[in-house]
């Protein structure tokens, strides 16, 4: 398993989440997701497109 930190560099690199909207126990959430869980996250991401640009305030984070 890879470590947290790399996880949530992932997620952020896919254009799944932003770091700034989420607290600490979001984070420790992001911690306990397993490398084929964010796999799947980011093929979502791939296969839904970039969220709306226009729009960064109803910008969603998929793992809401």
């Amino acid at each position: 398993m890879s470590d947290p930190q790399s996880k949530l560099q992932r997620l952020q690199s896919a254009g799944i989440l932003e770091q700034r909207q989420f607290g600490q126990d979001e984070l420790a959430l992001v911690a306990t997701i397993t490398d084929d869980e964010i796999e799947v996250l980011v093929r979502l991401r791939e296969r839904l497109g970039a969220p709306n640009s226009d729009k960064p305030h109803i910008k969603p984070n998929i793992i809401v």
